[in-house]
């Protein structure tokens, strides 16, 4: 049975591990992911939430060792009545069951204000930093929007700020606006009381109930193009002085004016064509891990309509489809429903890695995990075993955990009928219909080359075998050479 699985994260891998463990030679697997690596951060660390030892492994590594096959691309589109997947380049790949465990989709608009795990955005909070701590910035606004992945690092970073600005004993205003209508109220009433008392004694001011947004961006086109060009490099040239802020709008009518801002950023299902989707583009799931109304299409991850993006969740789900699809292939085995719940600690007062009262681990590297335990996120039943194996640096399990509250969150994300999408606007639909004929254009032009390789290949093979005739005939006697001047040879 051809099983591919889409995605190169937590529940993906964990799908592969699972049908591996438990459905053995029963199934033929591929991996289509457009990254050539997978990064984790170790199970087990020297020094709680100071990430310095974070990992990567090849892709196509891991899928080997899983007995998988590795194809490079980024899913396009999934033709359910041909049961094949066409993926970015135009190339088509057949399955008999479907695992879309991709990545949700972010807004990539003004990357410089949004804050995203990697070394790129900590360089740049640590820049941010750096200016509060000398007084360069007055304010800064974390700012945490509707559907936020993980609101908790807002949360983090407007702590981090605050050390920031009492160590350099400046003036700045540290202030956390959020869409929620209480201080991480998805995590209970209890976290939102704790975390709303710890904010106050932080001297961080909290703006709540409010979707934050930057002003649309209008160009002036009533002037000549030498005068705009000179208006936009001169408001770059203040924005990187410092002297510019930005116009944050709360709501139809407020607005509040800030020297910095970071933003959480919200996500959107990745509305894959050919599968089933709600309002957002996520992929609806029942409890172990089927699409909506779809015998042989799975989702697991940020695929799905998890109201919080945890890799603890989706390695859940990813042991739910593996176990359901292991079934399917024959395996002996009673598959059990993933359970929507978020187990975790919420540490208060914050549990800092670097010295009490500074925002640095070292000089140039500031603290940006502090909240939550534990701190790894390479989980999985069968994945986290194979990760420490393949990695002897890594041990599955923690031998210590600090003291927190205990949260419980039920993320009640499961659905047993695709809602209705909201009908596209016109630019989708143009789009969707360019992207439609870039895939058809690449299709044509891998089958044109095709058919050229294929005719030099045989075009080589006539003349091979014309060479071969013609020694034959002239081995004969029948074929003879006249030279130049007409005498016979």
């Amino acid at each position: 049975m051809r099983v591919v699985v889409a995605g190169g994260g937590i529940a993906a891998l964990e799908v592969l591990a699972g049908v591996r463990a438990l459905a053995g030679d029963r199934v033929e697997t591929t991996l289509v992911a457009p990254d050539r690596a997978f990064s984790y951060q170790p199970l087990s660390m020297a020094t709680p939430f100071a990430f310095l030892d974070e990992r990567s492994r090849s892709l196509d590594g891991l899928a080997s060792g899983l007995g998988a096959t590795f194809v490079r691309r980024r899913l396009a589109q999934v033709d359910q009545a041909r049961r094949r997947l066409l993926t970015d380049d135009g190339s088509f790949i057949e399955y008999d069951i479907l695992v879309v465990a991709v990545g949700p989709h972010s807004p990539r608009e003004r990357q410089e204000l949004t804050w995203r795990r990697g070394p790129d955005a900590t360089r740049r909070f640590a820049g941010i930093l750096e200016e509060i701590e000398r007084g360069v910035a007055g304010s800064l606004a974390i700012v945490v929007p509707p559907r936020a992945a993980w609101p908790v690092d807002a949360y983090e970073l407007a702590l981090v700020a605050s050390l920031a600005a009492a160590r350099g004993g400046s003036d700045a205003r540290v202030s956390l606006i959020t869409a929620e209508q209480a201080p991480l109220e998805a995590f209970g009433e209890a976290a939102a009381e704790a975390i709303a008392a710890e904010l106050a004694c932080a001297g961080i001011a909290v703006i709540a109930g409010v979707n934050a947004r930057l002003p649309e961006r209008r160009w002036r086109d009533d002037g000549d193009a030498f005068s705009s060009m000179v208006a936009r490099v001169s408001r770059r040239g203040r924005r990187r002085r410092g002297a510019d802020g930005l116009d944050l709008e709360l709501g139809e009518r407020d607005s509040i004016r800030v020297d910095r801002a970071l933003f959480i950023p919200a996500v959107q299902g990745p509305a894959i064509p050919g599968t089933p989707s709600d309002a957002h583009g996520f992929i609806p799931i029942d409890t172990h891990g089927r699409a909506s109304g779809e015998e042989r299409l799975f989702a697991a991850g940020d695929a799905t309509p998890l109201v919080l993006k945890h890799s603890s969740i989706a390695a859940a789900q990813g042991t739910a489809v593996a176990e359901s699809i292991a079934a399917v292939a024959g395996a002996k085995i009673d598959p059990r429903p993933w359970a929507p719940v978020l187990h975790g600690l919420l540490l208060l007062p914050p549990h800092f890695a670097g010295a009490r009262g500074s925002p640095w681990i070292r000089p140039g590297e500031p603290i940006t995990h502090c909240l939550w335990w534990p701190p790894g996120h390479a989980t999985g039943r069968y994945l986290a075993p194979y990760l420490a194996t393949a990695d002897p640096r890594v041990r599955p399990g923690l031998e210590w955990h600090p003291n927190g509250i205990p949260i419980a969150v039920s993320l009640a994300c499961t659905s047993d009928a695709a809602t209705t999408p909201n009908p596209p606007d016109e630019a989708a639909v143009r789009r969707d219909a360019m992207q439609r004929q870039l895939l058809a254009i690449r299709r044509a032009q891998q089958e044109g080359a095709n058919v050229e390789r294929a005719l030099e290949a045989r075009g080589r093979d006539f003349e091979r075998h014309e060479r071969e005739i013609v020694k034959e005939l002239r081995a004969a006697g029948y074929l003879q050479e006249h030279t130049g001047s007409g005498q016979r040879r």
